[in-house]
C-alpha cells in the first residue's frame, strides 16, 4: 500500500511460473489530499517490478484511483505490460456503459459550474466537501485514455461481476473472480441519476438566474452588491434548497459512480485478497447475492478497506460474514474529507481484524512507534510487515 494521501494504489507481488508476478491496483489520489510524492512512488513500483507489471486493474474512474497514470504517463510508457482490466461502465463499445457514463459526466460539469457561481469551493465547508466530490466525480480523460490503450499494448478487458479467471493475465494458479459491477438492472438503476434538476445562483440584483445562462451585459455593467431586500424570506428557503439539494446530488453523484468499482478476489494457493475499489452499499448488496458471494467472503486473508473506511461502505453485516484475523489495509487521510474514516468502522474492524493498517499512519520507517491515534496496527516484529515513509508492505505466506 502506497501513502499518496487520498487516493489507492496497491502492488501485489506473487509467486510466478517466470519469477514473481506484479498485479498493480489502482493508482491515483484527489487533487485536494494530494501529498505530491505520485511520480517519487511510480519510481519505487517501477524499481520493484523491474518495470514489467503482468496485470493493471483500475477499479473506477474516480481521480484518486486512476490520476497517477496521467501524471506519470511518460514513465508507464516505459512499462512492459500484459494486461489492463477496467470495469465495463468504461467500455466505449457498449451502449448502456456510454448512456451511463454520459450522463455522469454531464451532471459533474453541470454541478461543478454551479458550486463556482455560488463560491462553494472552500474546503472544510459543506460546500467545499460536494466540490472536492464533484472534482473527483470528473474523471481524469487523459488517464482512461492511456488505460483504454494498454498504455503500451496491452490487452484490455472491461469486466463485471460474474466473471472467473484462472491463470490471470499469464500467472499460474491465480484465480481472480470479479465480484462487481453488477449488470443487474435494477443495481443500474441506482446509478441512474435525475436530468431534470436545475442549480441557480444569484446575480447582482439577488436574481436567481441558471449558471450556464448567457448573460447579456459585459462584466463593467454588472453590479457586485446585492441591494437590501431583495430576496425576501420565502425566496431565501427556496435558494438554500436548491443548494443543499445540489450537494445532495453532488454525493449522490459521487457514490453512484464508486459503486461502478472493479470488485476483484484474488485466491492463490488457498489465500484469498479482496480488493473492492470504492464499493458502498448497492455494490455490497448486489455481491450478496451473487452464487457463493457470502461464503467467497467468508475466507478473506486480506482486505483492502473500500471508500477510504468511510461510512458509505463495508456494511457491518459484511464485516461479520468474514473469518476473524485477517489483515486490513486503508488508503486514507481526513483531508478532503473530515468525516473520513468512519472511527465506528475502524472499531469494527479491529474486532474483527488481526491488524488494520491506516496509509496516514505510515509517517516514518518505524511506523509501529508512530500510529494516528485510533488505529491499530496489531504486528509484531517478524509480523511480515515492514513500513517505510513511502509504503507499508506486508507479506502473507502461502
Amino acid at each position: 500500500m502506497y501513502r499518496v494521501g487520498f487516493g489507492d494504489c496497491f502492488l501485489v507481488s506473487m509467486p510466478g511460473h517466470r519469477g514473481t508476478a506484479h498485479i498493480l491496483i489502482d493508482c491515483g489520489v484527489h487533487p485536494h489530499g494530494d501529498l505530491g510524492v505520485m511520480p517519487e512512488v511510480v519510481s519505487d513500483i517501477a524499481s520493484v517490478c523491474d518495470r514489467h507489471l503482468n496485470l493493471v486493474i483500475a477499479t473506477q474512474a474516480h481521480l484518486d484511483h486512476i490520476s497517477g497514470f496521467s501524471e506519470c504517463e511518460a514513465e508507464f510508457r516505459q512499462f512492459t505490460i500484459d494486461e489492463v482490466w477496467l470495469p465495463w461502465t468504461e467500455n466505449d463499445e457498449d451502449d448502456q456503459a456510454n448512456g451511463i457514463l454520459q450522463q455522469h459526466i454531464g451532471l459533474a460539469r453541470t454541478l461543478r459550474r454551479h458550486f463556482e457561481a455560488i463560491g462553494m469551493t472552500v474546503d472544510g465547508t459543506a460546500g467545499g466537501d460536494a466540490f472536492a466530490a464533484v472534482a473527483n466525480s470528473e474523471g481524469d480523460p487523459a488517464a482512461l485514455a492511456l488505460l483504454k490503450s494498454g498504455i503500451n499494448g496491452a490487452k484490455v478487458r472491461y469486466v463485471k461481476a460474474g466473471q472467473t479467471f484462472d491463470d490471470a493475465a499469464g500467472i499460474d494458479g491465480l484465480r481472480i473472480r470479479i465480484l462487481g459491477p453488477a449488470c443487474d438492472p435494477n443495481v443500474l438503476a441506482r446509478m441512474n441519476l435525475p436530468t431534470a434538476d436545475r442549480f441557480y445562483a444569484l446575480d447582482g440584483a439577488g436574481r436567481l438566474i441558471a449558471p450556464d445562462q448567457a448573460l447579456p451585459f459585459a462584466d463593467k455593467w454588472t453590479s457586485t452588491s446585492v441591494p437590501a431586500g431583495a430576496l425576501d424570506e420565502h425566496e431565501k428557503e427556496i435558494l438554500s434548497q436548491l443548494t443543499e439539494s445540489s450537494v445532495a446530488l453532488a454525493f449522490a453523484l459521487h457514490q453512484a459512480i464508486n459503486n461502478t468499482s472493479v470488485v476483484a478476489l484474488l485466491t492463490q494457493r488457498g489465500k484469498n485478497l479482496l480488493f473492492p475499489g470504492d464499493a458502498q452499499f448497492e455494490s455490497w448488496e448486489s455481491l450478496m447475492n451473487l452464487p457463493q458471494g457470502a461464503p467467497q467472503l467468508a475466507r478473506i486473508d486480506f482486505l483492502k478497506v473500500a471508500h477510504h473506511g468511510s461510512c458509505n461502505a463495508t456494511p457491518k453485516n459484511i464485516l461479520e460474514t468474514m473469518r476473524d484475523g485477517f489483515v486490513a489495509m486503508i488508503p486514507t487521510q481526513d483531508r478532503p474529507w473530515p468525516s473520513i474514516p468512519s472511527e465506528t468502522l475502524i472499531a469494527q474492524l479491529e474486532a474483527k481484524a488481526s491488524a488494520v493498517i491506516r496509509s496516514d499512519s505510515m509517517m516514518d520507517a518505524d511506523a509501529t512507534e508512530h500510529a494516528a491515534e485510533g488505529s491499530n496496527l496489531g504486528l509484531e516484529q517478524g509480523s511480515g510487515a515492514s513500513f517505510s515513509p513511502l509504503w507499508c508492505d506486508y507479506t502473507i505466506r502461502l
